[in-house]
């Protein structure tokens, strides 16, 4: 199974019209989800289709990026389809069928236990109507059938038609998204972007999701400057959106024409320039970004700062970069320290002092390394 979000989440690693393995789609979305309740951030809405190997279309939905109902883009799909009543056994066994698919699909650290929520979502799902004996339902069912006879017969026509006109309307509404989104989605699946572009720049009444897709496709095009004047795109958004589809050196001429604090920040680090990359401004900032301004930190020897970032985004990676620029500093001072005492002595050992600074050279080398 792919994921296919068709909005954007700026600054992090969620593309739009781009399949992804479901398995990456849940990962990040639980990373960045973490991530975001623990800064606090609010919530963002991110709209996906869920598609099999065929590019059939499986399930679609609006993923809530930061809020409290589930923890990740699987647990979202689970909690809703769990939630939803369904008209018959056939559908209940389609439900669970695809639900089981699913979880098959994602890492097992992920995995809830499908049985048990549909257990606990089936005993929420009865009303007390359905917990009377079935003696006292036909008791109670005569006492309301003989209050309610009248009104049926005196409101039922008119019901029926307002019923059913409200509900054609929502079937064409629906048959008529569904039918936009599923051209759309076809095209682009298939790798026809101009076909997605040429149909939304047709559009004169956009939404900010199909804002948000035609400048991802127009990007991919390498079509920056119709990209920046959609809808007032800042020159940051699209450098941003440069860097995250294409590659540095797509950004770098980009960057020529359109000076940008991702263009330096992405350029400086690419050139181990690491004080330039600490004294970048105003750069949009993702877990990625965040790891290389905390290895510019440890590069430029702020150890401290470097751990705070660490602390925040809760990378691993980082630590364990911290962990080895501190164990190689002790190994360092401590050869150092020897060396000073050696050579107060009367008579030093120049081979051995030679020897250690030659190990000093190492380590500060496997330093730059880290």
């Amino acid at each position: 199974m792919h994921v296919f979000f068709t909005s954007p989440l700026e600054g992090e690693h969620i593309p739009a019209f781009q399949s992804l393995p479901l398995a990456d789609a849940v990962q990040r979305t639980q990373e960045i989800d973490q991530r975001w309740k623990k800064q606090n951030k609010s919530s963002v809405s991110l709209d996906f289709i869920v598609h099999g190997e065929d590019g059939q279309k499986l399930y679609a939905g609006t993923y809530q990026m930061g809020d409290s109902y589930a923890a990740n883009l699987y647990e979202h799909i689970c909690f809703r389809l769990m939630e939803r009543r369904m008209r018959n056994d056939d559908e209940i066994e389609k439900r669970n069928r695809f639900l089981h698919q699913l979880t098959q699909a994602v890492p097992a650290d992920v995995r809830i236990d499908i049985n048990e929520h549909l257990r606990q979502q089936d005993e929420k799902n009865q009303t007390w109507w359905s917990r009377l004996s079935p003696k006292a339902r036909i008791i109670g069912g005569v006492g309301a059938g003989v209050t309610t006879l009248a009104l049926v017969f005196s409101i039922g026509l008119v019901a029926v038609v307002s019923q059913q006109s409200e509900v054609l309307a929502a079937m064409n509404e629906s048959y008529e998204d569904e039918k936009e989104m599923k051209t759309l989605y076809a095209e682009a699946v298939a790798g026809d972007a101009n076909g997605a572009v040429e149909a939304l720049q047709a559009q004169s009444d956009r939404s900010d999701q199909e804002d948000a897709v035609l400048t991802h496709l127009l990007i991919g095009q390498e079509a920056y400057e119709e990209a920046m004047q959609i809808n007032g795109q800042s020159d940051e958004a699209v450098a941003d959106a440069i860097y995250e589809q294409q590659n540095l050196e797509a950004l770098t001429e980009f960057q020529a024409s359109y000076e940008t604090a991702v263009g330096d920040f992405e350029i400086a680090y690419d050139d181990e320039r690491y004080e330039d990359v600490i004294a970048v401004e105003d750069v949009p900032m993702n877990a990625n970004r965040q790891e290389k301004l905390g290895y510019a930190h440890i590069q430029s020897g702020d150890i401290e700062e470097a751990k705070q970032l660490a602390s925040d985004i809760n990378s691993e990676s980082l630590n364990d970069q911290i962990s080895a620029y501190e164990a190689l500093t002790a190994d360092i001072d401590d050869l150092q320290t020897q060396i000073d005492e050696e050579s107060e002595n009367d008579d030093p050992d120049d081979d051995q002092i030679e020897e250690w600074e030659d190990d000093i050279e190492d380590m500060e080398a496997q330093m730059e390394d880290i």
